[in-house]
């Protein structure tokens, strides 16, 4: 799928975001226009999926992050998951991922939000959710390792 200049790219895109095309032609030995075209072919196939900001949610007064477990009565939801209640979450703006589980729980919601009185308010909304049959919060108290490029800087070698 893509070949080792592609992975080199990527690994500098990785490790620098802010590079100019140039800059990446210099530190992958290729020319620009190369850049160019295999940039806009790796966002084609949707191995990139875009160049965004790493924000820092305290600092912007996200005081807390928590994640809710949630276990639900899906037997009436399996067959249409687009009438799944969870699903209407991801119109919460303190919502900032939901995944899908195989376990004790059947999803996972990540949430940041400006304090513990915000945290009850979602709380409270996910247990109004008809399928919901128990949920289990824990809030984060220190971020020890918050570095997503490592599993990907790995699988390009």
């Amino acid at each position: 799928m893509i070949d080792k200049k592609d992975k080199k790219i990527l690994v500098e895109l990785l490790k620098h975001g802010r590079k100019s095309f140039t800059d990446l032609a210099r530190s992958c030995r290729m020319t620009r226009q190369s850049i160019f075209s295999r940039i806009k072919s790796l966002k084609r196939k949707g191995i990139i999926k875009d160049f965004t900001v790493n924000l820092n949610h305290q600092k912007l007064g996200l005081n807390l992050k928590a994640y809710i477990l949630i276990s639900a009565d899906l037997s009436g939801y399996l067959k249409d998951p687009d009438k799944n209640p969870i699903t209407n979450l991801r119109v919460l703006p303190q919502v900032s991922q939901i995944h899908r589980l195989y376990g004790r729980f059947d999803f996972l919601i990540e949430v940041l939000v400006k304090d513990i009185n915000e945290l009850s308010d979602i709380v409270g909304k996910i247990h109004k959710l008809e399928m919901v049959t128990k949920t289990e919060t824990t809030i984060v108290h220190e971020n020890i390792k918050n570095n997503t490029q490592h599993p990907f800087e790995n699988a390009l070698k």
